[in-house]
């Protein structure tokens, strides 16, 4: 792997193949290989790109002792962005999701071009609830955080990763885990309550990302809690030109759990945005909606 030197961190990623750039970016408390075996695959015929964010994987541990923390997944991201040159792009699950949604959400801001496709899988980009457009959703979510949160300020490292995975996969799912990734979840619960915290600290609206005009592609399980299928609402209504794809057997962690249907998914989305023309600097999409329901 790779090393991406930050300004107090370090980073570490694949760099696989060459052709079209793509960059996969992994959910909470998992690492590069949640993508690994997938993105070696496209790496025939693309350059590929795939890190573990801060606090997972092979990067730096989170926080870093003795320095302030002064680094963000977003700067990791951005920086893998720059890497790949334009016309990347994004595939993201969960939290990366929701880091591959603000990257696009700036990169169409600043009109550079950079990001040539969104393909993500529920992005936890909760703050989206807290707009007056799903209360009840942001309530629940809302008690997770807060729960999660103050475990880690009292070190209370099991209660907090029962709450954050109990509310994932439930409570017996999360008992009956293997015992190794049980293990790791709590060595990351620490991270984890830091990015739960950030959606509080985050005012954008839904307004805020109808400007991304690059082709975007929404996945979303059936039995996926009721704060996350929300947030892919939000986003399916304020990205008129978005595809919206339903596993209706799949829970949150279906690239784990339903791997071949999302996989084939993301290569569909891939094959149709591929082939396009590179772009410029991004302009408003056509309208136009598409929701389709995979089995």
């Amino acid at each position: 792997m790779k090393t991406l030197a930050l300004k107090r961190m370090q980073a570490a990623y694949l760099d696989m193949g060459e052709g079209t750039p793509i960059i996969f970016a992994h959910c909470s408390s998992a690492s590069h290989k949640e993508w690994a075996s997938f993105a070696a695959r496209l790496a025939v015929g693309h350059r590929v790109l795939v890190p573990d964010f801060l606090g997972y994987g092979r990067s730096s541990p989170w926080p870093p002792k003795g320095s302030a923390i002064v680094d963000s997944d977003l700067d990791v991201l951005n920086a893998l962005i720059e890497i790949a040159g334009p016309n990347v792009h994004l595939v993201g699950h969960s939290y990366g999701g929701a880091l591959c949604l603000e990257a696009a959400r700036q990169d169409a801001e600043r009109a550079e071009g950079l990001v040539a496709s969104l393909c993500i899988v529920e992005p936890v980009s909760f703050h989206l609830l807290n707009t007056g457009h799903r209360t009840e959703e942001w309530r629940e979510i809302s008690a997770v955080a807060r729960t999660v949160i103050g475990a880690c300020a009292r070190a209370e490292w099991n209660k907090a990763a029962n709450a954050y995975m109990g509310f994932w996969l439930g409570p017996m799912k999360w008992r009956l885990s293997p015992a190794r990734f049980r293990k790791e979840v709590v060595r990351t619960v620490a991270k984890v309550a830091h990015e739960f915290g950030t959606m509080f600290d985050n005012s954008l609206t839904p307004g805020d990302y109808a400007g991304i005009g690059c082709p975007v592609t929404l996945i979303r399980g059936g039995r996926s809690p009721r704060p996350a299928t929300a947030v892919v609402d939000i986003l399916h209504a304020s990205m008129a030109h978005a595809e919206l794809h339903d596993i209706p057997s799949a829970g949150h962690m279906s690239p784990f759990t339903h791997k071949g249907c999302v996989n084939g998914l993301i290569e569909g989305h891939l094959s149709a945005v591929v082939t396009l023309e590179p772009r410029g600097p991004q302009v408003s999409a056509k309208p136009g909606r598409s929701e389709r329901r995979v089995q």
